[in-house]
């Protein structure tokens, strides 16, 4: 995966692919594979992935962990750079995911091109939602990541 390096925003961002980097999967490279998945797929997903620890299509991103609760913040403003601060004052173990484009989060970094690195945030610049499933907190973005919450915030 090819990343290149946003200086304003101390980040690296993931170069932006094709709809065909996207959508060429052969299926037979996977254990569990949903060709047009609906949000009723993602905890089916997840379960394959998580406990029958099958290699699934479309992939999981994050799922959840002892490691701490995971929050995603899809678009930010300078409230969500706020709130990203206050959750990552309250405890190192918080798990930070911002799914926003480059100019989105450069706007609301303001005057602190560095609140998303010192935050240790993960920053997804190349998608956006596709599906969501809040009975089970799963979402999957347009380039078919999974990814499980524990809180979502939609600015």
């Amino acid at each position: 995966v090819a990343k290149r390096l946003i200086p304003s925003l101390g980040l690296l961002e993931t170069v932006k692919r094709t709809r065909l980097d996207y959508w060429e999967h052969d299926p037979k490279d996977f254990d569990y594979y949903v060709s047009k998945p609906t949000a009723d797929d993602l905890p089916i997903l997840l379960k394959k992935f998580d406990e029958e620890g099958l290699d699934v299509w479309p992939w999981i991103w994050t799922h959840p962990n002892g490691n701490g609760p995971h929050f995603v913040f899809l678009g930010v403003d300078e409230y969500v750079v706020r709130q990203i601060q206050e959750l990552r004052a309250a405890s190192p173990q918080n798990n930070i995911l911002v799914v926003a484009d480059t100019a989105a989060l450069t706007m609301a970094a303001g005057d602190d091109p560095e609140v998303y690195s010192r935050c240790h945030c993960g920053v997804v610049t190349d998608a956006t939602l596709e599906l969501l499933n809040r009975e089970h907190k799963i979402i999957m973005l347009t380039d078919e990541r999974v990814i499980a919450f524990d809180h979502l915030i939609i600015s």
